[in-house]
């Protein structure tokens, strides 16, 4: 039998953190009146770059007021795809730099250290960074060896981006298990809250989450091709950030609530 053999992966000098700043370096030369000395100011920057791209300008004045004037976010959002057409020729576009590409500056040493090797590619590298010490309730050295340990299994059994990723969600307990009895308590609180305040937009939370759940009913395997798998996948691990922010603000008032009985 012939022997299985992994996939060549082609360098992608862009997915490092040293290659990430070479476009921030680039920003800040082009723009330094606009462009924050701090990377992390920076990085807040790009994200609002990023949204007002995806906002009308009719829906400017819905959410949260920018700290940055729109005029000068379009200024920045031209410079990024000029950087990026010249660093990527116009392989990686402004969305993807600023969703895939910006948050290795805050990947886990030894995910850097494997994604620099080339052992995983950039989105399991993403997966494998959401394993960190806070969220799996650890010490840093612990979750640190829990990802290595994953990383050499990943690499010896020549394991798919599919299969890396349900291994995370396994160990992150985020396996959805969603019965009708749950849906009728999610409608619930979707009555409750527009009955205390017909305003109160919390309860988008809830009927976005209700769709997702009616989607996996009516939507066939033979509807999902592999284009619209990899976009979903990509959208979903950003829905689990927000949902992990969620949670971790639940856990902090439980806390709260038994210090106060204590």
């Amino acid at each position: 039998m012939r022997a299985t053999r992994r996939r060549a992966r082609t360098p992608d000098p862009l997915a490092s953190p040293d290659g990430v700043r070479s476009v921030l370096t680039l920003l800040r030369e082009r723009l330094p009146e606009i462009i924050p000395h701090s990377e992390k100011q920076l990085v807040l920057l790009l994200f609002a770059v990023r949204h007002i791209e995806r906002r009308p300008a009719t829906d400017t004045r819905r959410g949260r007021p920018s700290r940055w004037r729109r005029e000068d976010l379009f200024k920045v959002a031209g410079e990024l795809r000029s950087a990026l057409q010249r660093e990527t020729s116009g392989r990686v576009s402004l969305s993807s730099f600023t969703g895939q590409y910006l948050p290795i500056l805050n990947f886990p040493p030894d995910v850097v250290e494997a994604l620099s090797a080339g052992h995983i590619n950039l989105q399991e590298a993403a997966q494998l960074a959401r394993l960190t010490a806070e969220r799996m309730d650890t010490a840093p050295h612990n979750a640190s060896k829990l990802r290595r340990e994953i990383v050499q299994s990943h690499a010896a059994m020549r394991g798919s981006q599919n299969a890396l990723r349900a291994r995370v969600r396994e160990l992150l307990g985020e396996a959805i298990s969603v019965s009708s009895m749950d849906m009728t308590a999610v409608v619930q609180k979707v009555d409750e809250l527009l009955e205390i305040d017909p305003a109160d937009k919390r309860h988008f939370f809830y009927e976005e989450m209700k769709r997702l759940f009616y989607a996996m009913r009516q939507i066939e395997p033979e509807d999902v091709d592999d284009a619209g798998l990899q976009a979903f996948m990509r959208a979903s691990d950003e829905l689990s950030n927000v949902l992990y922010g969620f949670e971790l603000k639940r856990r902090q008032r439980e806390k709260s609530v038994r210090r106060f009985q204590i």
